[in-house]
C-alpha cells in the first residue's frame, strides 16, 4: 500500500490539469511536499518506533495516509490539494522506521534477508501496478473516485493490521527476551544518540539512501520522456522497457533476499549492482537502441538494482543495536525521502532545459557516488 501511495498521483496528472487548470510544475510540487514531508517526520517516528514498537505506528501511519488520499477525492482546491499531501508524507513517514524494525526484531537472524526481499518487493510490485490501478479506477470514477478507493483501501488495511496486531508485537518482548545467538554482533555496544548519526557508517550509508532514491525517481518518473526526447524512442516501447525494469526489480529483491543470507559483505554485490547498472545508462543516454535490445538492457538494470536493495537494508541493520533500529532506519530514510523530493525538480529542470540525455548521465553520476560511499563505509569493530 505504501508504494502504491507513493505513485499514485503522477498518473492522475492530465486529469487534475484539465478539471483544476494547475501546470505542471505545480502538480510537481504536489510530490514534492508529500516527500519534503515525510522526509523531516522519518527520524522523530524512528524514536517513537523505539519507545513503543512498530505495530501501532505502522497501523496509524496506514490510515493516515489512506484518510488523506481519500480526502484528496473531494479537495476542491490547490491549497487544500498541497495541506493533504503534507499530512499523506507524514502518514508515509512510519513504513520504513517500524516495518524494518518489527522484522530484524521477530524474524530468525539465518533468514532475515529473506524477510526484507520478501517486504521490498512486495513494495516494488505495488510500484508497478500502481499507474495502472488509478488509472483503471479513474476510467469508471475519475481522478476523484480512483484517489477515493485507494484512500479507502488504506483504511481498511489500517484495521487488518490492528486486528492482526498480535503477530507484529513480537519486536517489543525480543528486546528483552532475544537470546545472545541470534543477536547482531554490535548489540551489546555501539554508537548510540547523536554518536550514531555522525558515524562516518551512517552517514555514508545516508548518502547511498539519497542516491538511491535519487536514480530510482529518475527512471521511474523520466526515462519515458527522455527516450523519446533523445532518441525518439517510441512512447510504446519506452513504457514497456520501464515496466520490465520495475517487475525485473521485484525478481531481483528476492534473488537478493536469499543472496543477503549467505554473504559475509553486503558492499560486494551492491557495487557490482550499481556499476554495471551505471554502464547501462550511460549506453542509452549515448546510442538508439532497438526496441528488444532496450527492454533487455532495462530489464538487467531493474534486476541489478533490486539485488542491491536487500543488502541496503542488511547494512543498516549491521550498523546499529536493536534499541536503535527504529531511529537508525528512520535516518536513513530520511535521506531517501530527500532525495524523493528532489529528484522530481532537478530532473524535471534538465528536462526542461532540453538536455534529456543527462537524465540517464545523471542517473549514472548518483550510482557512482553511491557506490563510493559504500566503499567507504566501514563498520566499526566489535
Amino acid at each position: 500500500m505504501s508504494h502504491i501511495y507513493l505513485i499514485a498521483l503522477p498518473p492522475l496528472f492530465p486529469l487534475l490539469q484539465a478539471e483544476l487548470g494547475l501546470g505542471y510544475a505545480e502538480l510537481g510540487l504536489l510530490l514534492t511536499v508529500f516527500f519534503a514531508s515525510s522526509s523531516v517526520t522519518q527520524m522523530p517516528v524512528g524514536m517513537l518506533v523505539d519507545r513503543i514498537g512498530g505495530p501501532l505506528v505502522v497501523a496509524l501511519g496506514l490510515g493516515l495516509e489512506g484518510l488523506a488520499f481519500a480526502l484528496m477525492g473531494v479537495a476542491q482546491g490547490y491549497a487544500t490539494l498541497l495541506a493533504l499531501a503534507a499530512v499523506a508524507g507524514l502518514g508515509h513517514s512510519v513504513f520504513h522506521p517500524a516495518d524494518f524494525a518489527i522484522l530484524s526484531a521477530t524474524i530468525t537472524e539465518s533468514r532475515v534477508g529473506k524477510a526484507f526481499s520478501l517486504h521490498t518487493s512486495a513494495g516494488h510490485l505495488g510500484t508497478a501496478v500502481s499507474p495502472a490501478l488509478v488509472i483503471f479506477l479513474a476510467a469508471f470514477w475519475g481522478w476523484r473516485g480512483a484517489l477515493g478507493a485507494v484512500g479507502i483501501a488504506g483504511l481498511a488495511g489500517m484495521a487488518a493490521i490492528l486486528a492482526m496486531r498480535g503477530a507484529l508485537t513480537g519486536d517489543i518482548a525480543a528486546r528483552s527476551a532475544v537470546k545472545a545467538t541470534s543477536a547482531p554482533a554490535n548489540e551489546a555496544e555501539g554508537p548510540r544518540g547523536l554518536a550514531l548519526f555522525v558515524s562516518r557508517p551512517m552517514l555514508m550509508l545516508l548518502v547511498f539512501f539519497v542516491c538511491t532514491a535519487m536514480t530510482s525517481s529518475a527512471v521511474r518518473s523520466f526515462s519515458v520522456a527522455a527516450l523519446d526526447e533523445v532518441h525518439g524512442t517510441a512512447m510504446a516501447a519506452a513504457a514497456a522497457a520501464l515496466t520490465a525494469y520495475l517487475f525485473a526489480s521485484i525478481a531481483g529483491v528476492l534473488f537478493g533476499g536469499y543472496l543477503a543470507d549467505r554473504v559475509t559483505r553486503q558492499d560486494l554485490p551492491i557495487a557490482v549492482a550499481f556499476a554495471l547498472t551505471g554502464a547501462i545508462m550511460v549506453l542509452v543516454a549515448l546510442v538508439a537502441l532497438p526496441a528488444g535490445l532496450l527492454l533487455t538492457l532495462f530489464l538487467i538494470a531493474g534486476f541489478l538494482q533490486g539485488t542491491a536493495r536487500p543488502q541496503r537494508d542488511m547494512l543498516v541493520r549491521a550498523r546499529t543495536t536493536r534499541r536503535t533500529l527504529g531511529r537508525a532506519y528512520g535516518y536513513v530514510s530520511t535521506g531517501a525521502a530527500a532525495g524523493s523530493a528532489v529528484a522530481p525538480i532537478l530532473f524535471g529542470w534538465i528536462l526542461d532545459l532540453g538536455h534529456a540525455s543527462w537524465v540517464f548521465y545523471g542517473v549514472a553520476l548518483f550510482m557512482l557516488v553511491g557506490l563510493l560511499a559504500v566503499a567507504f563505509d566501514r563498520q566499526p569493530a566489535a
